[in-house]
């Protein structure tokens, strides 16, 4: 299913994967209800899309990285897969270890890893677990405060 993420004003873009047909369109009237809409792309194809809304654009990555648990201070290899603004989510790559026996929701954790586009910048935030799901953890950064060379790396 193809996915759209719409923006906090409910703007969002409809790239055709048939066509390449690019157009922006308001997709807030699907914010509070079932936001699976069909659609058909000027080129004849029909699709089904999936609206998600959020403050921040969530970019999927695969970078390798380090967590501090506050409450038990082990350090753990992890892999993030996929990254915001606000937050990420991340896999235990440690050998021997389950997050379900490490990690718990409200958990404070230090996460470290570098960014994969020169200059391979060192990114080092205080989070709050917020779920744990198949493997993922899901958490939210601490702070609201603007980063920029993460800005920067997920609008390229």
């Amino acid at each position: 299913m193809l996915k759209v993420y719409a923006d906090k004003n409910g703007k969002a873009v409809f790239h055709c994967p048939h066509c390449g047909f690019v157009t922006n369109f308001d997709a807030s009237a699907y914010r509070d209800r079932d936001s699976r809409i069909r659609i058909k792309c000027r080129c004849g194809e029909s699709m089904t899309m999936l609206v998600e809304f959020r403050e921040y654009y969530r970019r999927s990555v695969s970078l390798a990285g380090r967590c501090t648990v506050h409450r038990t201070r082990e350090e753990l290899e992890i892999k993030v897969r996929d990254l915001s603004m606000s937050g990420l989510s991340f896999s235990i790559e440690s050998p021997m270890v389950e997050e379900s026996t490490v990690l718990q929701i409200g958990d404070v954790v230090t996460v470290r890893f570098r960014l994969d586009s020169p200059p391979e910048n060192l990114i080092q935030r205080m989070a709050l677990v917020r779920n744990i799901r198949s493997g993922t953890i899901g958490a939210k950064f601490a702070r609201s405060e603007y980063d920029k060379e993460l800005g920067f790396y997920l609008l390229h």
